[in-house]
């Protein structure tokens, strides 16, 4: 009798190349890219946490959103937020270069929308969640040049601000990115105010990609609707 039952994938595995903190509380790390895994910008992929201090439950998988684009082949790359006596957040605290890892992926379906009818795009991101959407202008502004790519990014103070400096390079290289940093908290030149703050008065023939806690994709979401804002133009990803 033949069976029916599927094939049981072999693990992913991945090891860190690069460890750093990006703030006090923000890490970076850039991981080998498992042999012809194949993703889609803004995409997540799942890792097999292991308790830091030895106690059940022993692992816990966890998902994180991918921050490089798929065109960049050597490496994945991964913004994640330490959260204090967090299952993740510790173990990650005593990772370092060499480590290895377990993933599953990719997952989500949280990704650009490539059509000729929509060219005007604007991201909407607060603290990590502005990971997937650098991901997505990464991969699509340099082939999409008669579209336009809007990042607004919120942090609450400017040493929270993260990963300015390859956003900009973005912007130096492609004229058709404008990047809007915002602070919600502090007083500084630039933008002020949570990000649904920088929407554009005129928001027709644009879509939109949102992704951060519950409360921000709600509020925005609502605002977009109430605006006339088509649903299918409106995208989102929340983070817990």
């Amino acid at each position: 009798m033949i069976s029916l039952a599927p094939a049981v994938k072999v693990p992913l595995q991945s090891k860190i190349v690069k460890y750093e903190f990006l703030t006090e509380d923000v890490i970076f790390l850039s991981c080998t890219r498992p042999t012809n895994f194949n993703f889609k910008a803004g995409q997540f992929i799942s890792i097999k946490i292991f308790n830091a201090n030895g106690i059940e439950p022993l692992f816990r998988w966890k998902s994180y959103s991918i921050c490089s684009p798929p065109s960049q082949q050597e490496s994945l790359d991964l913004i994640i937020k330490l959260i204090p006596d967090g299952f993740a957040s510790d173990a990650f605290k005593k990772m370092k270069v060499g480590d290895t890892f377990e993933l599953r992926g990719p997952l989500g379906h949280f990704t650009f929308k490539d059509t000729e009818e929509i060219k005007d795009h604007w991201f909407l991101g607060a603290g990590t969640g502005v990971t997937p959407l650098y991901s997505m202008i990464a991969e699509h502004a340099s082939h999409q040049p008669t579209h336009h790519f809007t990042l607004v990014f919120g942090v609450r103070h400017e040493h929270n601000l993260f990963y300015t400096k390859e956003i900009e390079h973005l912007t130096k290289t492609n004229k058709n990115i404008t990047f809007i940093p915002t602070l919600s908290r502090d007083n500084w030149p630039g933008a002020k105010g949570r990000v649904q703050l920088h929407l554009p008065k005129d928001l027709s023939n644009k879509d939109f990609y949102m992704c951060g806690l519950n409360e921000l994709i709600q509020e925005t979401k609502d605002l977009l609707l109430t605006a006339g804002v088509e649903k299918e133009h409106i995208h989102f990803e929340r983070y817990d």
